[in-house]
């Protein structure tokens, strides 16, 4: 039986086909095509031209997908639409033109879907997994196994941009800002220090972007089918992004979709591998995709799909946990609620206009405490905020705890 997962990020559309015989899952087609919603995002979520698009490229998908026979097709989404305004929408848009139906995944699971594709690595020394997406970033600690201990972090490569870059690359003095925010916003979530890890495991699509590249400026490929990457030739790669006058060359050659996040990603790491101490660096294929379907087929995870045998959607949509469903909507109120209208003033049966105002009530008479003795005017002063209310203050920035996304307004 042949399944495939399509994934909506930031930057592309991405999809696996998977052939299952018995127990053995094995990943038999991949495909992935430049699509960066950001650029069709308005006020109020994702633009009319921007749903079209998306169609568009999911309907090649699909006819792909049935075109390799086959069987099951999960779609899912994750902080590219995690925090778009009208998802509603979209989805409904996209169940309409292409009958598929959107699987929307929160931090927590994305993140847990790229460390149980990676199993296989939790046997190098200390290993540490680093997922650089453009509205997110996941780190994984590969010794854990329980998905509260997995990193998400609600900013990521294209909010950088955004926030600190004036040009097409960061310059010097951007670079430091980049890295001063990252610094802050990982230290302030935790984030184990030097010693913590040894070997670094790098997944996704700009991180395999940031391979090609590498591989190219240091003249190295793959041995024996693993790519590596040495931390000292990363080092003149990063200084390279950020003062070379071939740079745009080199990666246009290996990633022109990535053009203006490369430069961020290569800080971030950068920073994280200095952060960490890390000394092997391997990067690999598998990502949210794979563990998504491997979730699935175990029955952990569960997700509405397109049955191309039976040509209809079946199963249930899976959205976000309630809890983060809950903190969103607090989170919308405390932003204020519009003022109802006044309502109109019904008019009296005996149809006289109504007089403007409504009559003075007559004072009632206080009625005596049950000891007599006399109450006090006001209402009793309100007690300190609540350890519940607390808590949601001090909300973290990783997990599914920060659900809202960072300002996508650039520091002038």
């Amino acid at each position: 039986m042949k399944y495939a997962v399509i994934d909506i990020s930031s930057s592309s559309i991405s999809m696996i086909v998977a052939a299952r015989e018995g127990e053995k899952t094995e990943v038999v087609f991949k495909e992935r095509a430049s699509l960066s919603l950001v650029h069709y995002l308005e006020e109020e979520g994702l633009s009319a031209r921007g749903k079209e698009k998306l169609i568009e490229m999911l309907v090649r998908f699909k006819e792909t997908a049935a075109e390799l026979g086959v069987e099951r097709c999960y779609l899912i989404a994750t902080a590219a639409l995690r925090h778009v305004k009208n998802f509603g929408e979209i989805a409904a848009s996209v169940f309409e033109g292409t009958g598929l139906t959107v699987n929307l995944i929160d931090g927590a699971t994305e993140a847990y879907c790229d460390y149980v594709a990676n199993l296989y690595y939790k046997t190098c020394e200390r290993p540490v997994l680093i997922d650089l997406g453009g509205k997110s970033i996941e780190i994984c600690d590969l010794a854990k196994s329980d998905k509260q201990d997995m990193m998400c972090f609600s900013f990521g490569l294209l909010d950088l941009y955004r926030k600190f870059v004036s040009n097409i690359y960061p310059d010097e003095k951007e670079a430091k800002e980049i890295k001063r925010y990252v610094r802050e916003k990982f230290d302030r979530a935790g984030l184990p220090g030097e010693g913590a890890f040894s070997t670094a495991v790098m997944v996704g699509a700009s991180n395999a972007a940031i391979y090609d590249i590498y591989a190219e400026f240091s003249d190295e490929s793959e041995t024996n089918g693993v790519r590596t990457i040495r931390r000292k030739k990363f080092k003149k790669l990063v200084r390279h992004l950020l003062t070379g006058e071939d740079r745009s060359r080199l990666v246009l050659n290996n990633a022109p979709e990535k053009l203006y996040l490369i430069g961020s990603a290569a800080i971030v790491l950068k920073y994280l591998f200095k952060r960490f101490g890390v000394e092997h660096i391997v990067v690999s294929e598998r990502g949210v995709k794979e563990g998504y379907l491997q979730l699935v087929l175990s029955g952990e995870e569960s997700g509405a799909y397109y049955d191309f045998v039976r040509g209809s959607a079946d199963g249930e949509a899976r959205k976000l946990p309630e809890k983060t469903a809950a903190r969103k909507t607090e989170k919308s109120a405390k932003r204020g609620r519009p003022k109802k209208k006044a309502e109109a003033v019904p008019v009296p049966a005996d149809g006289k206009s109504a007089k403007r105002g409504r009559p003075k009530k007559k004072a009632e008479a206080a009625p005596a405490p049950a000891d007599e003795k006399s109450t006090k005017r006001g209402r009793p002063k309100m007690k300190g905020t609540s350890e519940a209310n607390k808590d949601a203050a001090a909300s973290s920035d990783v997990g599914t705890v920060q659900e809202k996304p960072e300002s996508q307004t650039k520091t002038e």
